[in-house]
């Protein structure tokens, strides 16, 4: 398999890709601010689906969007955190791992995805999203199973301005991790770069 992931500071709304997909906290989306911002690119329908008590995010729920155009990507998968204060370390991770297992099902290999905070800071968060990052693609390639080896995966991570994550050692740790069995490519990336290859493709599409 051929393995490109990517760090960059575009929001998921703006990614070009088949599938965005985020992990969402059981809380108001104004506080999430790359869930409000989908939110808003889809005329408040998930806060209609959250109100009406279809999906609010949840533990251990899952939500499969068509976008119907109104952002870049052809779907959209939430898989809800439940409370904040409710969430261990250990049972995000295991919430990562469903939504690696979920998109792996959906047979799509063209991923933008959004991991929050869960409330560590310093070191802790660094080692819980690097962590997580694995998880998430470790998920994704055992579902995928034999089909792996012959495929493609291309995995962006969106990530917000000023995040206080250290991009460039999880990029190192993710290279080590699956160099080893993949033909990996990990690439932290500029929002103008990011930018003009959007442009790029979308005049080539």
């Amino acid at each position: 398999m051929k393995l490109d992931l990517r760090f960059v500071n575009v929001p998921l709304e703006e990614l070009w890709c088949e599938v965005v997909a985020a992990l969402v906290f059981e809380e108001p989306f104004e506080s999430q601010g790359p869930i409000y911002a989908l939110d808003t690119k889809t005329g408040g329908y998930l806060s209609f689906l959250s109100e009406g008590g279809f999906w609010m995010g949840s533990e251990g729920s899952t939500l499969l969007l068509a976008s119907e155009k109104k952002i870049r990507s052809d779907k959209i998968v939430l898989r809800g955190l439940g409370p904040r204060a409710d969430c261990s370390p250990e049972s995000f991770v295991g919430h990562v791992a469903e939504l690696g297992n979920a998109l792996a099902l959906l047979k799509c290999h063209d991923l933008g995805v959004w991991i929050p905070c869960p409330g560590e800071s310093g070191k802790k968060l660094d080692v819980l999203f690097r962590g997580a990052c694995e998880t998430l693609l470790n998920a994704y390639l055992e579902k995928e199973g034999d089909n792996a080896q012959d495929s493609f995966l291309k995995v962006v991570f969106s990530m917000p301005h000023g995040s206080p994550i250290d991009l460039e050692k999880t990029a190192a740790f993710l290279r080590k991790k699956f160099s080893s069995r993949y033909n990996c490519s990990v690439v932290v990336m500029g929002e103008e770069h990011e930018r003009v290859s959007d442009t790029r493709r979308s005049k080539l599409g």
